[in-house]
């Protein structure tokens, strides 16, 4: 056949193929919004650990007395891994230029890194010696960085920050990658720049007698809330005058986790709804092009054609036009995957899984949408095929 009468003969599954490609090109988005949603969500809560908890300690006025003491008896508990104090506030950082920056400064250990996903991009991180010092340096974001010399490394440079009541210089060791939401969730604010310093300093130079959260990470053993906080309460330095606040971070994920799944699944039931429409579509175009070519099939029906031939012809139209929507909704598809990388410097993939799984569904609903219109053309009397041209 050649490519004109290819193109005669496709003309009414038109139609058709306009539906895949939608029904397709959804597929391939709901699959990325997936991948991606996932991705970031799981980049945020990998921070702090499948097992992370934050612990808070409270006087019988519910007022904070969080303090260096639970630190040091949670950090000989055998069952915790990495753990950190964290002090925060809102604060005004003072460039050598006279630039000033709002961002919210946190008080940590160097074991943050590994636990609220710190990422080091230039220059070094907080160390030990840094906090028993109570060295003046900090890490700053790469937000802070850009915008107050215009590029990412500023390591080596002066600051100057602002805490409790007075205004301290600050060298700047290290950049690291931009704010994290864990944290900026725990501080209850929303402030796009942020600086870390040794907890040390902060507690001292804010006049800060307590601490505002420790952040553990547990072992991979079992160990919940009632469990952990039945050990601290054995250590006999612990102040039996305090109630403990313990929040498991696990348990928050799953949670965020099954509603992030909840949403994809609903999107997905979008997409079969769409697949259904298009399998409908595919049905509407196959009788059009019966209606169309019953003069024809009269004529090769006369000639002796098999009805299964009729029946395979239309069938395999219909999956030519299935195919044809399918490449060009993938690649769509894959071409809006490769711009949003680039344009936001991600690297997402599709769910491969779902993304097969409804191409799959729509070749299977295509042919048996097929079927019954195909039967039509093939059941046709020759005599009244040929009488209605």
């Amino acid at each position: 056949m050649d490519w004109f009468n290819f193109k005669k003969t496709m003309k009414p599954y038109k139609m058709a193929i306009i539906s895949v490609f939608i029904s397709v090109f959804s597929i391939n988005i709901i699959s990325l919004v997936s991948m991606a949603g996932k991705a970031e969500i799981s980049k945020e809560l990998d921070g702090v650990g499948m097992n992370g908890m934050t612990v808070t300690a409270y006087n019988s006025l519910n007022e904070n007395v969080t303090d260096i003491d639970l630190y040091n008896i949670l950090y000989r508990n055998e069952n915790i891994t990495r753990l950190t104090p964290v002090l925060y506030d809102s604060t005004t950082v003072i460039l050598n230029t006279g630039k000033e920056i709002n961002a919210m400064c946190w008080g940590i250990s160097p074991m943050a890194k590994d636990i609220v996903n710190l990422l080091q991009i230039h220059g070094r991180m907080l160390s030990q010696s840094d906090v028993d010092n109570m060295n003046f340096v900090c890490l700053v974001d790469e937000n802070i960085a850009k915008a107050a010399y215009g590029r990412s490394n500023i390591v080596g440079k002066d600051i100057y920050i602002s805490i409790g009541q007075g205004i301290y210089k600050f060298n700047i060791a290290g950049v690291v990658n931009k704010t994290s939401n864990i944290l900026n969730g725990m501080s209850g604010q929303v402030i796009p720049d942020f600086i870390y310093i040794p907890f040390t300093i902060m507690s001292n130079i804010g006049y800060r007698e307590n601490l505002d959260q420790i952040i553990v990470n547990v072992t991979d053993e079992i160990v919940n809330e009632e469990q952990l906080e039945l050990q601290i309460k054995q250590d006999p330095h612990f102040n039996t005058a305090t109630r403990l606040s313990i929040s498991n971070l696990s348990q928050q994920r799953e949670s965020i986790t099954n509603i992030v799944d909840l949403a994809f699944a609903a999107l997905f039931a979008v997409s079969c709804v769409a697949i259904i429409v298009c399998s409908i579509s595919v049905a509407t175009s196959v009788n059009t092009a019966v209606i169309q070519s019953r003069h024809d099939i009269g004529i090769k029906l006369s000639l002796g054609a098999k009805k299964s031939e009729i029946m395979f012809e239309f069938l395999l139209y219909s999956l030519i036009a299935s195919i044809i929507g399918i490449i060009s909704g993938t690649t769509v598809g894959y071409l809006t995957l490769k711009t949003i990388n680039i344009i936001f410097d991600k690297i997402y993939r599709f769910d491969y899984t779902l993304l097969l799984s409804g191409i799959s569904a729509t070749i299977l609903l295509t042919i048996i949408f097929s079927l019954y219109p195909s039967w039509q053309a093939a059941s046709l009397l020759p005599v009244k095929a040929l009488s209605r041209e």
